[in-house]
Order: C-alpha cells, then sequence, then structure tokens
C-alpha cells in the first residue's frame, strides 16, 4: 500500500466560535453543530436573513478544551456547604458517642489495662475433711465482757448521791440507795472505794468515814451496765461514826442485790410541836428492824414511827433482807 504523503492529509481548521481544531473534511464545526449558534453580522446574507443555519459562537461552557468555564451559581454552593456541615456533624457523632460506648464494651480486652480480677479466698470448713487445725487459738471471751447472773433483770442502775461531806459536826454513816431499771427490776451491785482509810463501804452500800481526812471515791458496779461513782469528803477526826468491827468495810467491797428503798433519807424537826414521821421500807416484804444511833435526839419506834427528842443529829437505820438502810434526823431547835 502506497504511504500517504503529508500533502493528502486533510488540513486542520481552528473554530473561530468555540475554539476547537477540526479536519477540513467536515463542512462545519462539529462540536459547534448541536448547538444553536447566535447570529452575527457577517453571517448574514443581502436579504438579512443567515445565510448560515450552524454554527457560531457556542453558548454552553467548553469542556473538551480551548474555551473557558462558567463559576459555580449560588445552589451549587450552598449544596456543598450544607454536605460538608452534614459530613463534620456525623463524625463528631461518632466521636463523642459511639466511641465511648464501643469502649466500654472492650474493657478488660487485649491491651486494655484492666485491673485482674480479685478472687475471693475461702478457708477449708474443717468439719468437710475431718480434721481440725490445731495451730488456731481456741475463741477467748473478749476482754471487759461480764457475765451476767442469771437472777439479774434489770440493765442499768442510779444512786441516791452523787457526793457529800464527813465532818465532826455529822460523821454519821450515809446510805447509798440504789434505784434499778427499769423499775421493779432487780440486781446485783459491787461497792469497792478508793481509799477505805478515808472512807469506806460495806455490803450494803453503807459507807463510813475513816480515821485519816482526805477524799475518797465510791464505785458501784453491775455488769451489763456502766460503773456510777461517789465523791466522799472526809474531815471527821472522832471516832463516832466508824465502821463498826467485823462488818468487813474495811476491804472497802460488798455486794447487794435487792432494789431496797427508804421512803425518807433525810428530814429535820424544827421544834418538839412537830408531827412524827412514818419510816417505810420498799422493795421488800420482810419486817425491817428499827434503831436510831441518838435517843436523846429522835425516837423511833418498831413500826417506825419517828418523834423528836431534843436539839442535834442522829442515825435511822433499817435492818432487813441482810442490808442496812440510813436515814439522817436533825432537830434544830
Amino acid at each position: 500500500m502506497a504511504k500517504r504523503v503529508r500533502s493528502s492529509q486533510p488540513e486542520m481548521i481552528h473554530c473561530p466560535y468555540c475554539g476547537e481544531d477540526y479536519s477540513s473534511t467536515y463542512k462545519h464545526c462539529p462540536f459547534c453543530d448541536e448547538v444553536e449558534q447566535p447570529v452575527v453580522e457577517e453571517d448574514l446574507d443581502e436579504s438579512g436573513e443567515g445565510s448560515r443555519s450552524r454554527g457560531g459562537k457556542r453558548l454552553a461552557t467548553n469542556t473538551r478544551g480551548g474555551g473557558y468555564g462558567r463559576g459555580p451559581s449560588p445552589l451549587s454552593i450552598i449544596t456543598r456547604v450544607i454536605s460538608l456541615g452534614l459530613i463534620i456533624a456525623a463524625v463528631i457523632i461518632v466521636i463523642t458517642i459511639i466511641m465511648p460506648l464501643v469502649s466500654k464494651g472492650n474493657v478488660g480486652g487485649p491491651g486494655e489495662n484492666s485491673a485482674p480480677a480479685q478472687t475471693e479466698s475461702v478457708s477449708p470448713d474443717p468439719n468437710e475433711t475431718g480434721t481440725v487445725d490445731e495451730t488456731t487459738p481456741p475463741a477467748t471471751e473478749e476482754p471487759g465482757t461480764e457475765t451476767i447472773p442469771a437472777e439479774q433483770t434489770a440493765t442499768g442502775f442510779s444512786l441516791s448521791q452523787t457526793e457529800f461531806s464527813f465532818s465532826n459536826t455529822y460523821p454519821y454513816p450515809v446510805t447509798l440507795q440504789v434505784t434499778f431499771t427499769p423499775a421493779g427490776t432487780t440486781g446485783t451491785i459491787t461497792w469497792t472505794s478508793s481509799n477505805p482509810d478515808i472512807a469506806s463501804v460495806d455490803d450494803s452500800g453503807v459507807v463510813y468515814h475513816g480515821t485519816q481526812t482526805g477524799t475518797a471515791t465510791i464505785t458501784a458496779s453491775m455488769p451489763g451496765a456502766a460503773d456510777v461513782t461517789v465523791t466522799v469528803y472526809n474531815s471527821a477526826t472522832s471516832s463516832e461514826g466508824l465502821a463498826p468491827s467485823g462488818t468487813g468495810s474495811g476491804s472497802g467491797s460488798g455486794t447487794t442485790s435487792a432494789s431496797l428503798s427508804l421512803n425518807h433519807t433525810d428530814f429535820t424537826f424544827s421544834g418538839m410541836d412537830n408531827p412524827s414521821v412514818q419510816m417505810q421500807v420498799s422493795g421488800t416484804s420482810s419486817t425491817p428492824t428499827w434503831s436510831v444511833s441518838d435517843t436523846s435526839v429522835a425516837t423511833i419506834s418498831a413500826d417506825g414511827v419517828v418523834r423528836p427528842a431534843g436539839p442535834g443529829t442522829a442515825t435511822i437505820t433499817c435492818t432487813v433482807d441482810g442490808q442496812a438502810l440510813t436515814c439522817i434526823v436533825r432537830c434544830n431547835f
């Protein structure tokens, strides 16, 4: 086949309307064929009508090269901005909501610095194996706990006085009366003295002054209840009012187990014509025995009626159920 010479190749024509180059074999610019062209003055014939039905400058944007495109429309700009905003919102939702949920579901997974689960250690039951660890010390009672006697029904108590004084004017013994709570209950009271040489106490709660002056503390204790203390000031030097020998009060301790009390613990006659005072003891059905330390001051009958006899101070003593209860009587005339 004969090689085509260069001069026989079709000539390229540059379209003055769209700026494209096309072969001279085309009658009109193929790139302008489908677009209606504006009629320009040089294309009009003598009659004023267009001599060319096709061709002319392209009104559409040239997308195949050689021309210049138009800028984006406002609608396309708004659409792109809205799309970009939706994409950013989706990313924020994923980061702030979805990622934490996914992280919670992977706690303790591979690569997590999670603490290992602690397993509770269970000591073997000696009853299951039939053997007991001989090195385990036996259970012991906690220190400070006291065994409550079976006959004790009281859960607390109080004393008739919190402090008092002995003097040469008033050296007589004082009975500390116990009131158990709840009412009507009984308990066991242990009495102790911090210094029996200053003030001693017997097993019924009767306090006597000692041979030494000073201050002592009488303590009343009951299992299961708080201790109650009484402060005693002793300035008496006379032998009157000392604890009787053989009462055991020198040890400074004793017990009482009945809630006995007198209806009077201290009263005063102002004259010989004062009416008599009836003494009574509660907390027992036994018949008490009454006595007075000085009959020149007051007298008492077998049934507990006290009458004044002369000026001074005396002690009424009630003995019942192995206990001694006392009452001070004064005659100021």
